[in-house]
């Protein structure tokens, strides 16, 4: 029989935070949508739910429903919408008994029909499994410690944001230089110098967005250049007008 106690514990288990490679970022810019968007990526979610109550121990029932509409270029979309209850329980005597559920909607437009299912079932499970706690942090907003990034038309014209004036220019970037963003290899170089010098990421996030005003994914390649120089050097990101500041261990 499931007491409160288990009920808290599974609870604390399915939201407990994800790691690095689990957030999925993307770009406004790139999807269209006009807005950047943080996530956890679909699989580690299942996973998640497969670690805490075992395999066997969930169900997801869809119900899909897809239409198609016309792109603003003459393309032909397909609309998919999903709904997903996500059901948690244990097999007894051959009987799946569930002792929690949750409803949620999901929508996804694609060229691809197949594309647009999955990314409405995936939406819809996704924000079933919050219910639960499991990447409860993305619809909170609190993935990333900076959730209103440098506007884009500002970094855009190369100028620094008012946090970054306040600390100083970083080393001797200049504004042509500014408007190229980082790049994947050097995201992926800065958190395998984290991990490496055992720094914790939500510390080491903080002290980027106070040198450079703006979380890591949205340097420009010439602050992440300055980020790897000083993690290879042996410190954390400078705050611009002292002395290093060094990440917690």
């Amino acid at each position: 029989m499931m007491t409160e106690a288990d009920r808290k514990k599974i609870y604390a288990a399915l939201a407990a935070p994800f790691p690095e490679e689990a957030i999925e970022r993307t770009d406004g810019r790139v999807t269209g949508r006009g807005y950047d968007t943080t996530g956890v990526r679909t699989q580690f979610v299942i996973d998640r739910l497969n670690e805490v109550l075992g395999v066997g121990g969930f169900r997801a029932h869809r119900t899909m429903s897809v239409s198609t509409s016309t792109s603003a270029k003459g393309r032909p979309v397909f609309d998919a919408l999903c709904e997903v209850r996500l059901e948690l329980g244990e097999w007894r005597d051959g009987t799946f008994v569930v002792f929690a559920e949750a409803l949620g909607d999901g929508g996804h437009s694609a060229v691809s029909e197949a594309d647009a299912r999955k990314g409405a079932f995936s939406n819809a499970l996704k924000k079933c499994a919050a219910m639960f706690g499991a990447g409860r942090d993305a619809y909170r907003g609190v993935l990333d410690d900076d959730a209103s990034p440098v506007p884009r038309e500002t970094e855009l014209r190369g100028q620094q944001s008012p946090q970054l004036e306040a600390g100083g220019p970083p080393g001797n970037a200049s504004p042509a230089r500014d408007r190229v963003r980082v790049t994947s290899k050097q995201i992926q170089a800065i958190w395998s110098l984290v991990r490496r010098a055992g720094y914790e990421p939500g510390q080491f996030r903080l002290r980027v967005r106070e040198r450079y005003g703006r979380q890591i994914e949205f340097l420009t390649r010439s602050e992440a250049s300055e980020v790897i120089a000083a993690m290879t050097a042996g410190s954390a990101p400078s705050n611009g007008n002292a002395r290093p500041v060094e990440a917690t261990r």
